[in-house]
C-alpha cells in the first residue's frame, strides 16, 4: 500500500508505503469501513527519519490519498500524535472530507415534500460533494429536524429517513481528486454466497448477547409542527398489525410482553423515543422500525478472520459455518477493518439469522 500526503491545494508533499524498503514506512494501519454510517477511517503509524518532513506531512488538515491496486481513496488527516523516541507519528484520518466533519448546520423544516437531492442540496451545496448513485430518486420527504448537527450526522439522518444507505467516494485521477461523491443505496453489498469456516477461515467468533436497550413498548414524540408548542404523538393514530400496535401515546409490542413482561405478565418495559417529524404516518412507520430492533435480545458476532475471500465488501452477505456445532450463521458485513502491514482483517456482523 503507498499512501501520498497533498497540502489543502492537492500539492503532492510526499508519500509513504508499507513495503519500500526506503522512505517513510507505514505499519500498524487499520482501515475501517461502516455500514451504519457509510464512512472510512484510516489510521497508521508513520516512521521517519526527518521529523521536520514527518511534520510537514502530516499536518492536520491535510489529505491523504490511498493507491491498493484498483482502490483509490481520499481522506483528511484529523489528528496526528508524534513520538519523538520512536520517531513515528500516528494518525487518525476520515474519509468524507473536514467540510462535512467540521461543519455544523442548525435546526431544519421542509416546508413541502423534498427529495433526497433537495436535501444534500440544503446541507452540503457548498461542500464540492455532489450526488452519485441514488436509488431513492424518485422518494420525497417532509423533514424536521431540532438542534444542530454536523453535516455527516445530518446527511446519515436523511438517508435513514429514506430507508436508504449512504456512503462516500471519490473519483481520483493523476493524483487530484476531480469529484466528490454522496452516494445513496436502497442497500448496499451483495448476497455473495461464500461460506467463511471456523478453523480455515476464521479463528474465532465472539457472540455478545445482550438486553440492555430491550423495550417492549415505546413513548413516543414527534416533531414541533410550525405554530404550535407541542411536538406530535401518536394519539388518536390507527395502527395494529397482529403483533404492534398503537396505544394512545405509546407503541407497544404482544410478542414482546409475552417474552419479557414485568409484573407477573402485564407490565410493559418501556422505553422513550423521539423523532423528528411532524407526520404521525412517519412517525409510525420509524417508531415501528425502532420497536422491532429493540424489542428482541440484540445479538452481534465479531468474526477474528485469518483469510477473507476476494470480493467481500461492506454490505455483503456472508455465511459462517461452524460445522463442529453444525450451525450456520447468515449475516451481513456492517464493519469491515483491513490492514495492509498485517493482512489480519477483522469483520462485525449484524442482521443475522441461523440455521441448523
Amino acid at each position: 500500500m503507498i499512501l501520498y500526503f497533498t497540502d489543502r491545494e492537492m500539492n503532492v508533499l510526499g508519500q509513504a508505503s508499507t513495503g519500500l524498503p526506503k522512505g517513510m514506512r507505514i505499519s500498524n494501519d487499520i482501515r475501517t469501513e461502516d455500514l451504519e454510517t457509510g464512512t472510512k477511517t484510516l489510521e497508521f503509524d508513520l516512521g521517519y527519519n526527518d521529523r521536520k518532513k514527518a511534520e510537514e506531512l502530516t499536518k492536520p488538515g491535510n489529505y491523504i490519498l490511498r493507491d491498493a491496486g484498483d482502490e483509490k481513496e481520499f481522506y483528511t488527516v484529523i489528528d496526528a500524535e508524534g513520538s519523538l523516541a520512536e520517531r513515528n507519528v500516528h494518525l487518525y484520518s476520515e474519509g468524507s472530507g473536514l467540510d462535512l466533519i467540521n461543519e455544523v448546520v442548525g435546526a431544519y423544516s421542509a416546508t413541502a415534500a423534498m427529495s433526497i437531492a433537495q436535501y444534500v442540496s440544503a446541507f452540503a451545496s457548498d461542500s464540492g460533494f455532489e450526488i452519485g448513485i441514488n436509488e431513492v430518486s424518485n422518494l420525497k420527504r417532509t423533514l424536521t429536524w431540532e438542534g444542530e448537527a454536523t453535516v455527516t450526522e445530518r446527511l446519515q439522518s436523511v438517508a435513514t429517513q429514506f430507508d436508504a444507505e449512504i456512503s462516500y467516494s471519490f473519483d481520483v485521477q493523476n493524483m487530484t481528486v476531480v469529484h466528490k461523491y454522496i452516494n445513496f443505496w436502497k442497500k448496499r453489498g451483495n448476497d455473495t454466497g461464500k461460506i467463511l469456516r471456523i478453523g480455515k477461515h476464521i479463528k474465532n467468533v465472539i457472540i455478545k448477547r445482550s438486553v440492555a436497550e430491550l423495550a417492549t413498548a415505546l413513548k413516543v414524540r414527534g416533531g414541533v409542527p410550525s405554530g404550535s408548542s407541542a411536538p406530535i404523538t401518536l394519539r388518536g393514530y390507527h395502527y395494529d398489525d397482529g403483533d404492534i400496535y398503537v396505544d394512545g401515546e405509546y407503541l407497544k409490542s404482544r410478542s414482546a410482553l409475552a417474552e419479557w413482561a414485568r409484573n407477573s405478565g402485564t407490565g410493559h418495559i418501556i422505553k422513550m423515543w423521539s423523532y423528528d417529524t411532524t407526520s404521525q404516518s412517519e412517525l409510525c412507520n420509524r417508531s415501528v422500525s425502532q420497536l422491532k430492533k429493540i424489542s428482541k435480545m440484540e445479538t452481534t458476532y465479531d468474526a477474528e478472520v485469518v483469510e477473507l475471500p476476494n470480493n467481500v465488501r461492506i454490505g455483503d452477505i456472508v455465511r459462517i459455518a461452524d460445522e463442529e456445532d453444525d450451525q450456520y450463521i447468515q449475516a451481513r458485513v456492517t464493519k469491515l477493518m483491513t490492514s495492509a502491514s498485517d493482512g489480519k482483517p477483522k469483520i462485525t456482523l449484524g442482521e443475522y439469522t441461523t440455521t441448523n
